[in-house]
């Protein structure tokens, strides 16, 4: 029946210019209630759908026979046939004038039912389907994930929104608005977001930069999958694209403050499929990836709406012509309009009155405008041309109710939170600053004595909120929390000079290092790393705009290097760390050996040897000291036990190390280059254990350990650390008593100082686990594994490489055990993680591979399989260590057995179906 109606109005509408737009819509409607009708009945023959589920569908199913049939009558009334004369053709189309009310009505009545019918099958397709391979999804129906920036009252836009939905209709994957700042894109965005959220899934993308997007991803893929981790971005990328695909609501994704495309060229690797997008762009270039809606300024109608209703003007004929100008001084921007209207509003100040204030106001505005960067263009050239948006923003400024002084204290604090993430400012971030010995003036405004005054700070942001200059704040968190639109932060960092600029970007990247140093002492809840590493991008990313090359940094920078780019590693951000030690080898600056220990690290960590030993070579012939020569009589261990590596950078103060026990005249043998030299042999122990050379890692290792103890004492973090690690090489040699006693002593040491929870005490676990596993104590090994891998999933993720090895590690544990089902599924996990890190883990990849191979080959079925993983474990240890390692070619030897097996194997078959056809 339905069938018939949609072909009745389709005849129709291709023969008649102008039909009446219900009709239009009727046909477009119709063919998502024959496609929901076959959905349902499809679920029902295949018994997805209980008895009990159909008997509450069938009254919503019948209601729409019932309306289909007064909709059909109703059509054959007025809509004329092809074999109608001309005179019945006539009277049909009057009949259909009189009908349209009718026919009104029984689509509107119909529309609901087609979204009940809709939404209730969305929430039992979704109920019903389950991936085990990911994370599960949530079972909302919908979702409807956008910041909540929209403004109260939107105004106009309709020609706009028209046209995206036009563009979209008519088959149009992505619609980029184009337009300068101020214009209103994102809010034209959220408008469209609000008419298509029951039509919708919908979702948010900030891609300020890729980093946003990234966590904007991250985001998503914790709405759909709630309690998930992830690695690192690319994993939550591949996670959200593919559950976008699998959601049975269309999609809507808007990617706002899109505007620097040249910095994007992989975006469209973020675009899921069958799904409409957004973007929001000030830059034209951003109109290559689809259908462009140029957003100009508001038409003198809309702004005067807008002026009226957000100021509290009643609307006559004079302030109808007092806004028409104010609008018009203001360029008819919609961010502007509205802050100009708050800022009337506030002061009650007469419309007639505005052009005086602003004229006040222009000279200084214009005064704070850079003479560079790219947002130079945005300077006005003509003195009658209209203002910016900066102009309203600068007046808010003027409606803080405090003293000279403590305004100065409330745009400090606003302007250097505008080089720090803006999306979520915690009040940790300055409270810690204010820590400090030495304090800028302007901390003082927020101190009760020497005290953080915490109330007083959340009076500020409420303040700066009511002048809408803040979008949210949280006062509910452990600490306030704020943030604003990143428009806002760049009228912030234009409206001050060069110089001043110069010296908040620096300020912004000491507060953030303080912030890293702190949690640095303590383990971190997973949503402080995700708001240092946010900041530590935000500040990156203003440094480097200060210097147009991309390769230079500031001095600031310079000087925390070593604590940022240790952070991003221990988080496993690899990719983060070497593009900012980078930076610095290619800078104007001298670059000290603790830099270059980072990146060798790094490359350790992740198993690039042959990179990692050539940098800590260079290091140490940089410190005159003598780097070990290779032994080419040196027996190579196999190290396919996965035994953590780490090691933590020097953080030396101005004055050197700390000297416990150590006589003052002998200062000079303990220089930071000295403690260098320690920390490089240790990282080069590392690697060279990594690639089975024990005896040489041994040597470096005590040598290492030593100078540590000289340095720094026998409880030290750091000679702990090296303690931990030559636990983990006699474990790799065999002398399970004395890996044990050295394990312990550092599991005393740190657990003592940092407690059982601390990252670094999760790895002595797992060493000791693997001691004991080596040495068939296996009820120990599976205390200590256990831990270490509940307590670094909780901290780090499911997915981190630190998790993934201690699943590996079990998996060996069940392998001793003869358990093979167990022990093949920690192996699976582990390998998936390998495989989404994307990152450098070609060594341990094949470590599990190799492992899993090994029960595979003891299934019948799974010979093949065994094989296949054999070989690739060889690819993998030859890109990690050589070919010529033992390690590679014995998975190369496995891999060609076990092919001869299989080969065996086929000719015994078919030599027993030829005496089975003879018999």
């Amino acid at each position: 029946m339905s069938f018939r109606v949609a072909d009745r109005l389709g005849y129709y509408l291709s023969r008649t210019k102008q039909p009446p737009q219900i009709f239009r819509t009727l046909h477009d409607q119709l063919p998502l209630l024959i496609q929901t009708f076959e959905e349902i009945k499809t679920a029902c023959e295949k018994e997805k759908i209980s008895v009990e589920q159909q008997k509450s569908l069938l009254k919503t199913v019948q209601g729409c026979v019932r309306l289909t049939n007064a909709l059909e009558a109703n059509l054959e009334e007025c809509l004329p046939l092809p074999d109608d004369s001309f005179l019945i053709k006539g009277k049909k189309a009057i009949k259909s004038i009189k009908a349209e009310k009718n026919i009104a009505e029984i689509q509107r009545i119909l529309e609901t039912y087609k979204s009940t019918l809709m939404l209730y099958f969305s929430h039992l397709t979704v109920m019903a389907s389950s991936d085990q391979s990911l994370p599960a999804v949530t079972a909302e129906s919908k979702f409807y994930e956008i910041p909540a920036i929209r403004v109260n009252h939107f105004v106009g836009r309709k020609y706009l929104l028209d046209r995206i939905h036009k563009f979209f209709k008519e088959g149009a994957l992505v619609v980029v608005l184009i337009g300068m700042g101020g214009q209103g894109k994102t809010q034209l965005s959220l408008e469209y977001c609000r008419a298509e959220r029951t039509e919708n899934s919908i979702f948010w993308v900030d891609a300020t930069s890729m980093g946003t997007v990234n966590r904007s991803f991250e985001g998503i893929a914790l709405k759909l999958a709630p309690g998930s981790k992830f690695s690192n971005p690319e994993a939550a990328r591949t996670f959200v694209l593919k559950k976008l695909e699998d959601l049975s609501d269309p999609v809507l994704m808007i990617f706002d403050n899109y505007d620097k495309p040249t910095e994007f060229p992989t975006i469209r690797d973020y675009l899921p499929h069958r799904s409409k997008i957004i973007f929001n762009s000030r830059h034209t270039d951003a109109k290559r990836l689809g259908k462009d809606v140029e957003i100009g300024a508001m038409t003198a109608e809309e702004g005067v709406e807008l002026l009226l209703l957000q100021s509290g003007h009643e609307r006559t004929e004079e302030t109808v012509e007092e806004a028409r100008k104010i609008v018009e001084t203001l360029g008819g921007l919609a961010l502007a309009i509205d802050q100009a209207a708050t800022y009337i509003g506030a002061r009650d100040i007469p419309l007639k009155s505005f052009p005086e204030v602003f004229a006040i106001r222009r000279s200084a505005i214009l005064k704070h405008t850079p003479t560079h960067w790219e947002y130079s263009k945005s300077r006005l050239e003509e003195r009658d041309k209209p203002l910016s948006v900066f102009t309203t923003w600068e007046m808010s400024f003027e409606q803080l109710q405090v003293t000279h002084d403590e305004r100065d204290s409330l745009v400090h604090l606003l302007t250097l939170g505008a080089f720090v993430d803006t999306r979520d400012i915690s009040e940790g971030l300055f409270s810690l600053y204010a820590q400090q010995a030495s304090k800028p003036k302007w901390l003082e405004y927020f101190m009760d004595g020497t005290n953080w005054d915490s109330e007083k700070y959340q009076d500020s942001i409420v303040r700066l909120l009511s002048i809408s200059l803040v979008t949210s704040i949280d006062l509910m968190a452990t600490d306030a929390r704020f943030s604003f639109h990143p428009l806002i932060a760049e009228w912030l960092k234009l409206r001050v000079d060069d110089k001043v600029r110069d010296e908040y970007v620096e300020e912004a990247i000491h507060v953030v290092r303080l912030f890293v140093d702190n949690g640095d002492k303590k383990e971190m809840p997973i949503r402080d790393k995700g708001e240092i590493l946010s900041h530590l991008d935000a500040v990156i990313a203003g440094d480097k705009l200060l210097h147009t090359n991309g390769h230079q940094v500031s001095m600031t920078l310079q000087d925390a290097m070593v604590s940022f780019g240790s952070f991003y590693r221990r988080l496993g951000r690899y990719q983060e760390t070497k593009h900012l030690i980078e930076r610095a080898l290619q800078g104007d600056h001298e670059v000290t050996p603790k830099i270059r220990i980072v990146l060798a690290n790094m490359y350790c960590d992740r198993g690039d040897l042959f990179e990692a030993k050539n940098l800590y070579m260079q290091i140490l012939i940089n410190l005159k000291e003598t780097p070990p020569t290779k032994d080419p009589n040196e027996h190579l261990h196999s190290t396919r036990l996965g035994v953590f590596y780490w090691t933590q950078d020097d953080k030396l103060n101005a004055s050197g190390t700390k000297l416990e026990g150590v006589h003052p005249s002998d200062f000079s043998a303990f220089d930071p280059w000295f403690v260098s030299a320690l920390s490089t042999k240790n990282g080069l122990a590392i690697a060279y254990m990594k690639e089975g050379r024990l005896s040489t890692a041994e040597t470096l290792f005590k040598q290492a350990l030593e100078g540590r103890e000289k340095a720094s004492g026998f409880e030290d973090r750091k000679t702990l650390e090296i303690v931990n690690h030559l636990g983990a090489l006699e474990v790799l040699k065999g002398d399970f008593i004395a890996a044990e006693r050295l394990l312990l002593r550092a599991l005393a040491g740190i657990e003592r100082q940092y407690g059982p929870g601390y990252t670094k005490t999760q790895m002595i676990f797992c060493n000791l686990g693997l001691c004991y596993l080596e040495s068939a104590q296996y009820d120990k090994a599976g205390h200590y594994l256990s831990r270490a891998a509940r307590n670094l999933e909780d901290a780090l993720g499911p997915a981190h490489l630190f998790t993934l090895t201690t699943f590996h590690n079990q998996g060996l544990l069940h392998l001793k055990q003869h358990d093979y089902t167990a022990a093949g599924a920690k192996f699976e996990r582990a390998i998936e993680g390998w495989k989404a890190s994307g990152e450098g883990v070609a060594k341990s990849e094949g470590d599990s591979k190799y492992c899993l191979a090994t029960i595979y080959e003891t299934l019948e079925d799974k010979r093949v399989e065994a094989e296949a993983l054999l070989r690739e474990a060889e690819t993998l240890y030859e890109q990690a260590l050589g070919k010529e390692h033992p390690q590679t070619v014995e998975a190369g030897r496995r891999a060609d057995q076990a092919s001869n097996s299989i080969k065996i194997a086929g000719m015994e078959v078919v030599e027993g179906l030829r005496l089975i056809g003879k018999g």
